[in-house]
């Protein structure tokens, strides 16, 4: 598997990690007033795209280490 392949599936998996929960939760905020700020909702996306990026990348890693034995 080429290296830009593998780069642009982490950014990707990132990107759908970080906004998918940014915009629910606006949306989320928008429609039932839990009291959640803006800086709150950065806080989610972000601890979220964290452990998401993190499985993409162990993800990527049993691949390589899958395909090279």
């Amino acid at each position: 598997m080429k290296h830009k392949r593998v780069i642009v599936r982490v950014i990707g998996n990132w990107g759908v990690s970080f906004f998918g929960p940014l915009v629910s939760g606006n949306v989320a905020e928008t429609i039932y007033d839990i009291g959640l700020t803006f800086e709150n909702t950065l806080v989610i996306a972000g601890i979220s795209s964290v452990f998401v990026t993190g499985l993409v990348l162990s993800r990527e890693a049993e691949k390589y280490g899958r395909k090279r034995q």
